[in-house]
């Protein structure tokens, strides 16, 4: 049986594969998450940043149009999954930004409570195929052994996108209104959509 010399040219080329995945891989898909938060949460912002007032809303209405995403992210969750498995989660999240982009800026332009809400709905069900896309993405890039960390660096969107949440929605509220907020998540999305596309994979069979 042939050996490979481990000090060899070949074995340091294939060393260097395992080195780039957590870079090219891990930080798009952190990186789709985080956007995808931002877009869920920012209306918690813009509700008493004067959203609230002018749409007339009580407590009540606040309540249900922030809740209300998860009934419609609840429509994605299977199919997601199963639309990455059989086909390409890199086009999936890039049709998704699409939408996040457009319904976010939408929702900046609502001048009706059930306007609000009917867009609150559409944006969890663009949403709810993210995550079951991404952990099939993850699966075919990292093997068993590497995947539980891999996973983890993932979920690191949840206290990372509220680091940024947080302090840039008070500064667009501080600096223009409500409405404002809803333009530069939307804008955000289309941006990341571009880098996207040039750096995400499907898996190493796609990857150039």
């Amino acid at each position: 049986m042939n050996s490979v010399n481990p000090t060899s040219p070949a074995c340091e080329a294939g060393d260097a594969v395992p080195r780039r995945r957590w870079l090219r891989v891990i930080a798009p898909l952190l990186m789709a998450c985080t956007i995808s938060y931002m877009d869920r949460v920012n209306i918690a912002f813009a509700m008493p940043g004067g959203m609230n007032v002018d749409l007339g809303m009580d407590a009540t209405m606040a309540g249900f149009a922030s809740g209300i995403f998860f009934f419609g992210y609840l429509f994605l969750q299977i199919p997601g999954g199963r639309r990455a498995a059989l086909g390409s989660g890199k086009k999936f999240i890039a049709w998704s930004l699409v939408s996040w982009a457009v319904l976010s800026a939408l929702t900046g332009l609502v001048t009706q409570t059930w306007e609000l809400l009917t867009l609150r709905f559409l944006l969890g069900v663009a949403e709810g195929g993210l995550m079951p896309v991404v952990l099939t993405m993850v699966s075919k890039w990292f093997p068993d052994r590497e995947r539980g960390r891999a996973n983890a660096m993932v979920i690191m969107f949840v206290p990372l996108a509220g680091m940024i949440t947080a302090p840039l929605s008070g500064f667009v509220l501080a600096a223009y209104d409500w409405r404002y907020l809803f333009f530069s998540t939307g804008l955000l999305s289309l941006m990341f959509l571009i880098i996207w596309i040039l750096f995400a994979d499907d898996g190493p069979e796609s990857a150039r």
